[in-house]
């Protein structure tokens, strides 16, 4: 098997400067080397939106739309995305972490060197995004939605996928031994390639219209 790429954490000095939303220019909200907790983010500041060497601690960003944001060394910290929409961004050394990320949507994004880990994320989409060197792990993404995926080194490790759907995405390559597939559909055509434990082999089997007795 070919040696996973170390996937690259954000680059964040040891202090960052606290700061508010209200104290961000509104016409160009470019976000550097500061902190911010316990926070609403206001929908004026979604429309390229640059946060670079930023940490979001405790902040809601629940039910906005994000169109053209960049995020670049990056953490979320137990914050509400709930819902959230990101549309043509891009993601590079993000960390999310013990965040809530129920039914975000992800369209024609670029996410690379990105880290999720005890998070909610069920009822996802990733939609059309580029997903490079990703961990998810210890998070829940029951019924959620994969569309159109071409990912690139994708890591699963306790991770909840049950009754998720997965549409004109080839699981060629990737790993699935560490995630829960019960009620998982998808095309049989897009199954080959894909590394599981010999009990999924069976649940996959089944997709290819094979039936497999039962031992008494």
């Amino acid at each position: 098997m070919k040696k996973q790429q170390l996937i690259q954490l954000p680059e964040l000095p040891s202090r960052l400067t606290p700061e508010r939303f209200a104290d961000v220019e509104i016409d160009d909200p470019y976000l550097y080397q500061t902190i911010y907790e316990k926070e609403t983010l206001p929908i004026e500041l979604t429309d390229r939106l640059d946060a670079n060497q930023v940490c979001f601690r405790n902040v809601s960003f629940a039910g906005l739309v994000f169109e053209r944001a960049t995020f670049e060394n990056v953490r979320f910290e137990q914050c509400d995305l709930t819902g959230c929409q990101f549309h043509d961004s891009r993601f590079h050394r993000v960390v999310f972490e013990d965040c809530r990320l129920t039914g975000v949507q992800f369209e024609t994004n670029t996410i690379d060197h990105v880290t999720v880990k005890g998070c909610q994320a069920n009822y996802a989409q990733i939609i059309r995004t580029a997903l490079r060197h990703v961990s998810i792990e210890q998070t829940a993404m029951r019924e959620s939605h994969f569309f159109e995926m071409k990912p690139i080194d994708l890591r699963f490790d306790e991770v909840d996928l049950t009754e998720s759907q997965w549409v004109e995405t080839a699981l060629q390559g990737l790993d699935l031994r560490h995630a829960d597939l019960s009620g998982l559909t998808i095309d049989p055509r897009f199954l080959p390639g894909a590394i599981v434990t010999e009990s999924q082999a069976i649940t996959f089997a089944r997709l290819l219209g094979l039936v497999i007795p039962s031992h008494d």
